[in-house]
């Protein structure tokens, strides 16, 4: 008699949160000029620091990270990999056709890391800023 072995796979494991790429936050590269070569977001554990809105219902929140060109030395590493904020995403989504821009090879930039004050908070936020612009 044949026995007929299974298996079963659970497709739970291929819904879990993949491993964040090594990034470092954003304002690690201050002042740098950048070329970014990819944009993605990954889901992953919230830090101490998640805003409580940004955490979804699975108790994960959305990293948004970028690649550059250039690597960087921060922290005794070679990093290329960074985590941007949402006014930094709000820039790449402007520009059109971004994703199948960068899906091409081709990259967004020269672009320098920097700060601009909020006229409606006068917080200060994390930004890119282009040849020509002010701080740039």
């Amino acid at each position: 008699m044949n026995e007929m072995k299974q298996t079963q796979i659970n497709l739970g494991d291929y819904n879990k949160p993949q491993e964040q790429t090594k990034a470092v936050g954003i304002g690690k590269i201050l002042d740098k000029i950048i070329n970014i070569k990819d944009f993605k977001t990954n889901r992953g554990k919230p830090s101490p620091y998640t805003p409580k809105e940004f955490i979804g219902a699975d108790g994960m929140t959305d990293y948004n990270v970028i690649d550059t060109v250039e690597t960087f030395d921060v922290q005794n590493q070679k990093v290329s990999s960074f985590f941007v904020t949402p006014a930094i995403v709000k820039q790449i989504q402007r520009v059109p056709n971004y994703k199948s821009e960068l899906n091409a090879g081709k990259v967004f930039g020269p672009c320098k890391i920097g700060q601009k004050i909020s006229a409606k908070t006068s917080a200060k936020y994390w930004c890119l800023l282009f040849p020509g612009e002010e701080g740039y």
